[in-house]
């Protein structure tokens, strides 16, 4: 009974600390949490729940490894950091970003047929679906972005072709190329595991809102872009997070204009 009446007088603490530190916690800088830590405010976030911020943080080797006085304190510090994280995360706007190493060809325009640049995943079937793995506590959020696929067979127009030549390494043979994928994560399932040994496997399902083909140059050893593409949705953030710093507020003299 006294061990329940402790855990219940934390938890009741905890949420104190929440409601007076939350002016603090909301002005975290989001570089304070990891790009791992923002995958599983992602997934919770399409789950519409806060992620459990107590079993995560103990399944933490550091925590572990604390001596037994020390591990409040960490833990307390570790709620307000990940509580603050994803208080501010926005799904729309911090997407998950991925880069994914690929082997792409060329394939030119035969039998009336266009050229087209492929890629495909390493070691895999063309129908092969990848799964990017992120540490819950004991458990992994396994995220798989839908239609990727769709973008492993792209057909070249003519003015594409002509820039695409310029920059891969040879025709008709397979060369190391980096897929770069910005991903909203719009559902996940925190119901039923998609396995459950050695640990248990949850699911979640993400959009591309940005997905770019790079490669790098044997001769400059630069990397240069084949391709990219922004979903529609995603158009008017792109364009405002790749806007010049100066561009993204107006000219003081501009407030005097009519």
């Amino acid at each position: 009974m006294i061990k329940q009446n402790n855990k219940i007088l934390y938890i009741i603490f905890v949420a104190m600390v929440f409601i007076y530190a939350y002016p603090v916690m909301a002005s975290i800088n989001k570089n304070q949490v990891t790009k791992k830590e923002q995958a599983v405010f992602a997934f919770f976030r399409a789950l519409g729940s806060a992620p459990d911020y107590d079993y995560w943080i103990k399944s933490k080797p550091t925590y572990k490894s604390l001596p037994t006085k020390n591990q409040e304190n960490y833990l307390l510090n570790e709620t307000l950091r990940l509580g603050g994280g994803y208080g501010s995360f926005d799904q729309d706007i911090d997407l998950l970003e991925l880069k994914i190493n690929v082997s792409a060809i060329y394939s030119p325009a035969v039998d009336g047929k266009k050229p087209r640049i492929l890629f495909e995943f390493f070691k895999s079937s063309r129908n092969y679906t990848p799964t990017f793995n992120y540490p819950y506590g004991d458990e992994i959020l396994s995220l798989v972005i839908n239609k990727l696929a769709l973008y492993s067979d792209m057909e070249l127009n003519e003015k594409q072709n002509e820039a695409v030549l310029k920059k891969i390494p040879y025709e008709d043979k397979y060369f190391d190329a980096t897929l770069i994928v910005h991903v909203r994560v719009d559902k996940a399932n925190y119901k039923k595991p998609i396995k459950t040994k050695p640990v248990k496997q949850w699911l979640m399902v993400g959009e591309i809102a940005y997905l770019r083909c790079d490669v790098s140059s044997y001769e400059t050893g630069r990397k240069y872009m084949l391709w990219d593409y922004v979903a529609p949705w995603h158009e008017e953030v792109f364009r405002m997070k790749n806007m010049p710093e100066e561009g993204k507020y107006p000219h003081p003299f501009d407030l005097f204009k009519d």
